[in-house]
């Protein structure tokens, strides 16, 4: 009994099984992290306005673009890095996960970190955290090619496709949003199987209880918790406005950025 209690006063919190949540740009990831919060998961202690784990911000500045310089893909392995890159990005996340666990309370089970752009280094922070899981939330291609937030396709269109970029455009960010969340997907399905679960924003906004409970109880999240976060994004979510909004482009443009985004918003249940 004695030596249980010292073992609990000395313990180290478990770094290695976080949830990560994960979009392209604009996908509606904020009213995750508020439901994960409400629930008391532990999602960091320095936010920007949108909740976004700010710890990670440099590592994902410094290394997102090489790596995909060398693989042209989010679906890849350590072994598909050079020693250089590889090296650099597993010590800079390493270093970022220590800086972000520094409050992370003793025992904590139940503890992650919002971050669109984590998507684009999975294989690295799965290096690190053997038991990670991932919610991949996507909506409607369409739509998030119409976002004001085209922070992704701006820093990384021309380091993921090997070509110039040409500036923001409905064509450019649809292309980016369909390859990003298909090899994403490919990724997540093979490597993390039941750790990897994927959301529809538009289901999350038309049933955010069940839609969330459900998903969380498929990524291992025990049913009491998982259903707790469910009833916190019940109370925060609402369907925006702008769900749907590419519908109002011209037949021609619609046919162009549902053409581009086929094969994307097939596989996640768009129907095109």
């Amino acid at each position: 009994m004695l030596f249980k209690l010292f073992e609990n006063l000395f313990s180290h919190p478990d770094t290695t099984s976080p949830l990560l949540i994960g979009a392209t740009g604009g996908s509606g990831t904020r009213a995750l992290h508020g439901a994960l919060k409400e629930a008391g998961f532990f999602v960091g202690e320095r936010l920007n306005h949108a909740g976004d784990a700010m710890d990670f911000e440099p590592f994902l500045d410094a290394n997102i673009n090489p790596v995909l310089r060398e693989t042209r893909s989010l679906d890849y392995s350590l072994d598909d890095l050079s020693d250089s890159v590889r090296s650099a990005a597993v010590r800079e996340f390493r270093a970022a996960l220590k800086h972000y666990t520094r409050e992370l309370p003793r025992n904590a089970s139940n503890w992650g970190w919002k971050n669109p752009r984590s998507m684009y280094v999975l294989p690295i922070v799965a290096d690190a955290c053997p038991g990670m899981r991932f919610l991949h939330l996507v909506r409607d291609g369409r739509d998030m090619a119409l976002s004001d937030n085209q922070n992704q396709p701006n820093k990384h269109y021309d380091a993921l496709f090997g070509e110039t970029y040409s500036g923001e455009s409905p064509e450019n960010a649809i292309r980016l949003w369909a390859t990003a969340n298909m090899q994403v997907a490919d990724w997540g399905e093979r490597v993390l199987g039941q750790r990897y679960v994927r959301i529809r924003f538009e289901d999350l906004c038309a049933t955010p209880r069940a839609t969330l409970t459900e998903a969380l109880i498929a990524n291992g999240l025990e049913e009491d918790l998982a259903g707790q976060v469910g009833s916190a994004a019940e109370a925060v979510i609402r369907m925006p406005e702008s769900v749907g909004r590419w519908n109002r482009l011209p037949d021609q443009e619609k046919g162009s950025l549902s053409e581009i985004g086929s094969k994307a918003l097939a596989r996640f249940g768009y129907a095109t």
